[in-house]
């Protein structure tokens, strides 16, 4: 069985032997999925499921041995987890997308909403509505969040379409249009929300946070106003970890690289074949390899971390010399760096972050101050890239509690 916890970026995010929990899950779960219900004049919501339901005491001993150990304190609810197929647009078309929902089970009165968003992943079953059983952005419901986490274009009923990996608009209209279903869902359960709206994502998952920030606060006919948000080594300027990674010769995780560049000249519709970009015999492997059949170690180790003989010079040229303008502009218009957020901003990351450069969020953080934003950047020690994810969490998590009014 998976671990409890999908990775945020191809690395399980909670480190737990999950088989000493096998029948305690297998128990407290639903054992199998019920006839899905289908709820009446929805904008949004197409149908919902329920996945599963834990206890608190259950959910408290998981975030204790996940190193979540002070989550521990503000886990007072049951939960729910339910399966959410929704009406989204994807480049124009309506699609029909996917994710969950957890609900606390025995709260009275109006509650929060929280929109989680996962790191990269490689593999279907790694998907938020088919991991088993959970990702920890759930345990936010256990503390009386009403929480979604979308599952993304490329995963879950979008399995068959590519990844829109570090696509600006996909990602934040894919985000909004889960919170649009998650909202009628919770109509449709009697679950009231008060006004408050919470933020949250690390890695892939803290880009989409600030992407989808981005996207509601500049649309008034939302109306939503954002009370926090907490983003954790994102690639806000894609153009510059692109050049940090490029110039580092060797990459311990190709699968990224491939998983951007394959995206970005296929949603782009740049045309190209991947020889243009890769050397042989990674250029041949890698729509294989990005299929959603492989996870993310498996995906890396068929690839090369020695960029020279990864990438071709050319590529790379074109790159550092800003020639490859197609490349080059597709980073800068999907980037999130430079703008003036309205609700307040915590930007998290690790110096010890592998992958992406703290330097990323500490440049961010300043562009968006000096543009009159309310952010503040924290470094989360010095621990790996996957790691630094919890601490993350454990920071966030006092501040959100701090700004809650039902509490």
């Amino acid at each position: 069985m998976k671990k409890i916890l999908s990775s945020l970026s191809g690395i399980p995010f909670l480190k737990i032997n999950w088989s000493i929990f096998l029948l305690a899950a297998l128990f407290w779960s639903c054992s199998e999925d019920p006839e899905p219900e289908v709820p009446v004049e929805n904008k949004f919501l197409v149908e919902s499921s329920l996945k599963s339901e834990y206890n608190e005491s259950f959910l408290k001993t998981l975030a204790g041995l996940g190193g979540y150990g002070s989550f521990t304190d503000i886990i007072r609810n049951d939960i729910e987890i339910y399966r959410l197929k929704y009406k989204t647009t994807v480049g124009g078309q309506e699609v029909i997308a996917s994710g969950v929902i957890s609900i606390p089970t025995n709260v009275s009165g109006a509650i929060p909403f929280l929109s989680a968003h996962r790191g990269t992943i490689f593999g279907d079953d790694e998907a938020p509505s088919e991991a088993n059983p959970f990702y920890a952005f759930e345990l936010f419901a256990a503390a009386g969040y009403a929480t979604v986490l979308p599952d993304m274009i490329g995963f879950g009923e979008t399995k068959d379409m590519v990844q829109h990996y570090y696509n600006k608009e996909a990602n934040s209209q894919v985000a909004i249009d889960m919170m649009h279903a998650g909202r009628e869902f919770l109509r449709g359960k009697d679950i009231e929300l008060n006004d408050q709206l919470f933020l949250l994502g690390y890695s892939q998952g803290g880009f989409i946070t600030i992407a989808t920030q981005q996207a509601i606060e500049s649309d008034p006919a939302l109306n939503w106003d954002i009370t926090a948000v907490a983003a954790g080594a994102g690639s806000y300027n894609i153009e510059f970890v692109m050049d940090d990674v490029i110039n580092r010769g060797i990459f311990t995780a190709p699968g990224f690289l491939s998983l951007i560049v394959y995206s970005f000249n296929e949603v782009n519709g740049f045309g190209k074949s991947m020889d243009y970009y890769f050397q042989e015999p990674y250029a041949s492997q890698i729509p294989d390899l990005l299929d959603g059949s492989s996870g993310f170690a498996e995906v890396n180790a068929a690839l090369s971390d020695t960029l020279s003989v990864y990438f071709q010079s050319t590529f790379v040229d074109g790159l550092k010399n800003r020639t490859e303008t197609e490349m080059i502009n597709a980073f800068r218009a999907n980037s999130v760096q430079d703008w003036k957020p309205n609700a307040p901003v915590r930007l998290y990351h690790s110096s010890g972050d592998q992958y992406i450069p703290i330097e990323d969020s500490q440049q961010t953080a300043e562009v968006m101050s000096k543009n009159g934003a309310d952010v503040t950047f924290i470094q989360v020690g010095d621990k790996s890239h996957s790691a630094a994810s919890v601490d993350m969490v454990i920071e966030a998590v006092p501040w959100f509690e701090s700004l809650r009014t039902d509490l």
